[in-house]
């Protein structure tokens, strides 16, 4: 197989049991105690990109039955309230009168949350609410803890870029990857739909190759434009976390599981 970023050749680092969730890393059980078929993961041995082979067969109605169903929440708390308020905290500092696109913002509570403070903001997820697709482009456009869930990333930034005026920004969370996968890496789990893992290299290769200059303003919060003289707007703006750091790690793979040193 080859990379999709660069072509390079892959080599397969682990198996993970699909059913394994970010959140058992912070709950410290397995959340969806059903193993299931394992998934394969692989890097690419020249640019460093990850994923879930596995992932790129399937098709919508695949993602939603077994993936962004009912019992998700499960796999990722914050999603819902925790990250969101957290987010719009950060962002209303930063945006002033600018319109906003979150895009694949959930049931819509980052906009939600910035239209109440005042600020002109609108969601779209292609799996949640029942909002139609943007029909207008927009200043900044916002797409967090997206990035790691879609297998086409030239797709994905395809469409931030088309959904952001010529001088605007995209604001975007994905955690790059640690150096090694070995023995394991709490956001390498496929139940949570995290398909896709950057390296700082493939990051930039793929933004190169869709016209967008990047800055890294942490190993998990990006922005990048059309424009290099924009990203200068970043240069004051204050990073928060945006994930937690989990408390547990895998003692076997996949079941029992133990706590991690607090010096770790």
């Amino acid at each position: 197989m080859t990379c999709v970023i660069c072509g390079s050749r892959e080599r397969l680092v682990l198996k993970k049991d699909a059913n394994v969730s970010c959140g058992d890393y912070f709950e410290g059980r397995r959340l969806y105690p059903e193993a299931r078929a394992p998934f394969d993961l692989a890097e690419c041995e020249t640019c460093g990109f990850a994923r879930f082979r596995q992932f790129s067969d399937w098709d919508e109605a695949q993602f939603r039955d077994a993936i962004y169903n009912d019992s998700y929440h499960l796999c990722d708390a914050p999603f819902e309230i925790e990250r969101p308020t957290k987010l719009a905290a950060w962002l209303s500092g930063h945006i002033g009168a600018r319109a906003l696109l979150d895009f694949g913002g959930g049931e819509g509570k980052l906009a939600e949350l910035l239209c109440a403070g005042g600020h002109s903001a609108a969601s779209y997820d292609p799996y949640y609410g029942a909002d139609a697709y943007p029909q207008k482009k927009f200043d900044i456009v916002t797409a967090f803890e997206v990035v790691e869930h879609v297998p086409d990333q030239e797709w994905l930034f395809a469409e931030l870029r088309a959904l952001a005026k010529p001088g605007g920004l995209i604001v975007f969370s994905t955690l790059l990857r640690p150096d090694s996968f070995l023995p394991d890496w709490w956001y390498a789990s496929p139940r949570n739909g995290h398909a896709s893992f950057h390296s700082s290299e493939s990051l930039r290769r793929l933004l190169a190759r869709a016209g967008l200059h990047l800055v890294s303003l942490s190993r998990e919060l990006h922005g990048c434009s059309q424009d290099p003289a924009n990203l200068q707007d970043f240069a004051t703006w204050r990073v928060p976390p945006v994930n937690g750091r989990p408390s547990y790690v895998f003692e076997t793979q996949w079941s029992a599981m133990r706590p991690v040193s607090p010096q770790l």
